[in-house]
Order: C-alpha cells, then sequence, then structure tokens
C-alpha cells in the first residue's frame, strides 16, 4: 500500500476536509449503503463537533509558532488490480491498525473512498498528540518505519492484497504539488495540469530506449518543448511553460537511458567476444 501525508496550517482546513472525507461523491458505500468512520479520541459524530475538540486540542500545544502544522490529510491506497479482494471490513481494520501503529495518543477520523478503480483511506488526523500538547510529526525514518509496519501487519493478514505492495526501502520522491494544487484536486477531484503532463512524461520515459527518442515521444504526443540556453530546457502545456527537471525529468535522469544504450551494447560485445572464444577452442 501506498501512504501520503499532506500538511495543513489552516484552521480552516479541519472544516474543508472532513466535509470531502464525508460528503464527497467519492466516498465508499456497498451494495447495502453501508460504510464506516473510525474516529479515535474524539466524542460524538458529528462534524462540527470534531472541528471544535480538533481546535480545542490546539490550546495544549507546547511549541506554538505562527506556522504550526495543525492536521495532516493522510491518504492509504490500493493497487487497483486488489480491487476484488478488498472488502469494507478490510479496509476498516487497516485504517484502526494504522492509527494504533501512527500513534495512537492523536485523534483521527478515517473513511474509505473508492475513485477511478482505486480503493483508498483519507485520514484528518490532528497535528499535536490528545490533551498533551506534543508534535504528532514524523521524521523521515519514523515515517519509514510506520510504512514497514503497516505494510508487514498487510502482508500477514491479508495475503490476497499482493498487488498493493511496494518496496518502501526503494522509494522514490515523486513531484510535490504545491498547497495550491492540492486543494484544487482536493474541492474538485480532478488532476491538475502537472499531474497530467507528469503522466505523459512518464509514458514517454518508459517508451524510450535513448534521450533522443524521449523527446521524440514527446513530439509523438503532441507535446511541445521550448528551448533555453540552447537546449530543450521545458514543455508547452495548455499555454503553460514547465521545466522539465523540476517535473522529476533531471538530466541525469535522461542521460541514464543513453547510458542503458551502452551498457547494452558493452554487454552484447562481452558475450560476442566470449562465444568466440568458446568456438575457437573447440577448433
Amino acid at each position: 500500500m501506498i501512504i501520503k501525508i499532506k500538511s495543513h496550517k489552516n484552521s480552516n482546513s479541519f472544516q474543508k476536509l472532513l466535509n470531502y472525507m464525508l460528503y464527497d461523491k467519492d466516498r465508499l458505500f456497498d451494495e447495502k449503503g453501508n460504510s464506516f468512520i473510525v474516529s479515535h479520541n474524539l466524542k460524538g459524530n458529528d462534524i462540527n463537533e470534531w472541528v471544535r475538540q480538533f481546535q480545542e486540542n490546539e490550546h495544549y500545544r507546547r511549541l506554538k509558532r505562527v506556522n504550526s502544522v495543525l492536521l495532516t490529510h493522510e491518504i492509504i491506497s490500493f493497487h487497483k488490480d486488489d480491487a476484488t479482494n478488498i472488502t469494507l471490513e478490510k479496509l476498516e481494520d487497516v485504517a484502526r491498525e494504522y492509527v494504533r501503529r501512527r500513534n495512537e495518543k492523536g485523534m483521527y477520523v478515517a473513511v474509505p473512498h473508492f475513485d477511478k478503480e482505486h480503493y483508498h483511506i483519507h485520514i484528518c488526523a490532528s497535528g499535536i498528540e490528545y490533551r498533551s500538547g506534543k508534535a504528532m510529526r514524523l521524521s523521515k525514518t519514523e515515517l519509514l518505519s510506520v510504512k514497514k509496519e503497516i505494510q508487514k501487519y498487510q502482508i500477514e493478514k491479508y495475503p490476497e492484497l499482493s498487488k498493493s505492495l511496494v518496496n518502501h526501502g526503494n522509494e522514490k520522491k515523486e513531484y510535490a504539488l504545491s498547497d495550491k494544487e492540492y486543494q484544487l484536486k482536493l474541492r474538485t477531484g480532478r488532476a491538475s495540469d502537472k499531474e497530467q503532463l507528469i503522466g505523459m512524461l512518464k509514458t514517454c520515459y518508459k517508451k524510450a530506449v535513448s534521450k533522443d527518442d524521449f523527446y521524440e515521444n514527446l513530439k509523438l504526443s503532441g507535446l511541445s518543448t521550448y528551448i533555453r540556453g540552447g537546449k530543450i530546457s521545458g514543455i508547452v502545456f495548455n499555454n503553460k511553460k514547465f521545466r522539465i527537471n523540476r517535473l522529476g525529468f533531471t538530466e541525469e535522469r535522461l542521460d541514464y537511458l543513453d547510458k542503458s544504450i551502452k551498457r547494452d551494447k558493452d554487454i552484447e560485445e562481452i558475450r560476442k567476444k566470449s562465444k568466440d572464444k568458446i568456438i575457437n577452442r573447440n577448433r
């Protein structure tokens, strides 16, 4: 499973996120109209009451800053190929286990969603622990540990969800959405121009056998490039300019395509020489 965490520093985000989680069209219900809501260290089942409790808990914050993280939007998503093996019961169990391993002292609301063949769980988590004021922030090492622990739980209890396994030790840093883009996607459910463009670039990269072939694939996909400093620097998409390296396709990553060609040729040459030696020995 993939786990993503987005920080929010505006108190209005509590209401916006909870409204989205509970009332968006993608919220998951079964054929009988059943769903689930996991609430932890919260009383009642009313959004306004939860918002009040989240905000009141902020009074316990030990270190107060202007840009303190008030809440995090955390998402647990599963591979679409595991869809036939996923149930509400499994999603709820994973949500509760995640809360336990993430930090039981926090305040949480978790709700299941289904969008574009993907099952996922949206979680609203407090920025500080319940009535202790200690920050809920996770270091990279701590977050990686949580990811590995919850995946181990998934493997042991739900081995049928094999398509959702992720090699967390080799995770790549993907392009991060700006807060403005993230909020737009949260409201509309639509991918931003940058997300769409990154998807197209990934497809072109997978098909490419060299850097030049990558750029040729861009043209075939209807993408226009522009030059800066004597070399291709960016792409024009929906009348907007995007720098290629800022989309995750750095010179080093593109050069790897050409290095792969050289490596394959070297391997083929070594194989040919080895084959010639064997033939000469047998004469």
